[in-house]
């Protein structure tokens, strides 16, 4: 598998067209893994029109049989290098690589299920009154723009794409800089399958990196585009949403999150207190569902707090593909040191601080057995 990464426009692989590349970095010793294409407008431009074009002929959007049949080939592609996929993920991400194969598998399961949709697409019959009827028709929406996260950038990417592919639209995918790599893997392996269908299905998938922002804008802001999904931070999501309001795009928005856990009266504190620690710290906290506060029933207040200390410190914190490794590295040196920022911060304003973490020195090396 290589660790380089071109864009893919309008069925070609290619260098960004100003021969732009970025440095694909592992987040747990800051080598340098990889390069990807940095894209710049003229190969956004490029992307946009290549998958108007794709949408416009009739062999994609009209042709639900084919549509299905690529996503199943796809599905057992991905399935046949899944471990292999799974590796780099954990390479270019960090997570440990437990996630990285629970990540693909439900990555694939979620392909086979949109593509079971793509030839189940009834609309639906009212009578508005004796003796006439409504009809509603199910029809692609056009040409979607996805932007992609780090956090998950197989899963949701897979959770946008497919369903885009199953309606009949047409893609231009725009991944985080972090997970190029594994981005561009997962579509290599897409367009391995469409690739030998020739001419009629040229263009229905492109997928242009960046370093920046302006490609996303461009995605966001562009005539040609009809639907958006985007997966981040609230304040990104409305700064889309303002942008894309001129043209009256489709969005689909998933963004940040605040996810509260109960612990009643009548648990297993020992027990709860290992599932709290793991769903606070999955994908090494940079989900939006992990667990970032808990409220505890006052006559298992003390308890809970000795029990989750205890099993938020037994947590191995490693490089994800290191054996027995829980926890692994915050996605860069951005993230790693506004964490540190917020922490110093949470210590200095805390009424008491249960357990001190910190920064581990080194490389973690797993005990001498």
């Amino acid at each position: 598998m290589t660790l380089d990464a071109q864009l893919l426009i309008d069925g070609a692989w290619r260098a960004a067209q100003g021969g732009a590349t970025a440095a694909s970095v592992n987040p747990a010793d800051g080598r340098t893994i990889g390069r990807y294409a940095a894209a710049d407008l003229t190969d956004a431009h490029g992307a946009i029109a290549a998958a108007r074009r794709a949408f416009e002929r009739p062999d994609w959007a009209q042709a639900p049989r084919l549509r299905q049949q690529v996503m199943l080939h796809w599905a057992d592609a991905l399935e046949r290098k899944s471990d292999e996929l799974a590796r780099l993920l954990t390479l270019e991400n960090g997570k440990v690589l437990a996630q990285s194969r629970g990540e693909m598998a439900g990555a694939i399961s979620e392909i086979r299920y949109y593509a079971g949709l793509a030839r189940t697409y009834p609309g639906h019959v009212f009578e508005v009154e004796p003796g006439v009827f409504s009809t509603l028709i199910r029809e692609p929406a056009g040409v979607a723009g996805l932007i992609i996260p780090w956090n998950a950038p197989v899963v949701l990417l897979i959770r946008a794409l497919t369903p885009a592919l199953a309606a009949g639209c047409t893609v231009v995918i725009k991944p985080a800089p972090q997970s190029a790599l594994i981005t561009a893997a997962v579509i290599a392996e897409l367009h391995a399958v469409l690739a030998p269908l020739g001419d009629r299905v040229r263009g229905v998938v492109n997928l242009v990196s960046e370093r920046g922002h302006d490609v996303a804008q461009t995605l966001v802001t562009s005539p040609e585009v009809d639907v958006i999904s985007f997966t981040g931070s609230n304040a990104t999501g409305a700064r889309i949403m303002a942008a894309a309001a001129p043209t009256m795009k489709k969005l689909s928005l998933e963004l940040g999150g605040k996810a509260a856990c109960v612990v009643f009266d009548d648990v297993d504190v020992e027990r709860v207190a290992g599932q709290l620690a793991a769903a606070a710290t999955i994908i090494s906290g940079q989900q939006c569902t992990a667990a970032r506060r808990v409220l505890v029933h006052a006559s298992k207040f003390e308890a809970m707090k000795v029990a989750l200390s205890r099993a938020l410190a037994s947590l191995v914190v490693a490089p994800g593909d290191s054996p027995g490794a829980q926890v692994g590295p915050l996605i860069d040196a951005a993230s790693r040191e506004r964490v540190a920022s917020q922490i110093e911060r949470s210590l200095a304003e805390a009424d008491e601080v249960v357990l001190r973490g910190g920064r581990p020195g080194g490389l973690w090396r797993p005990a001498a057995s």
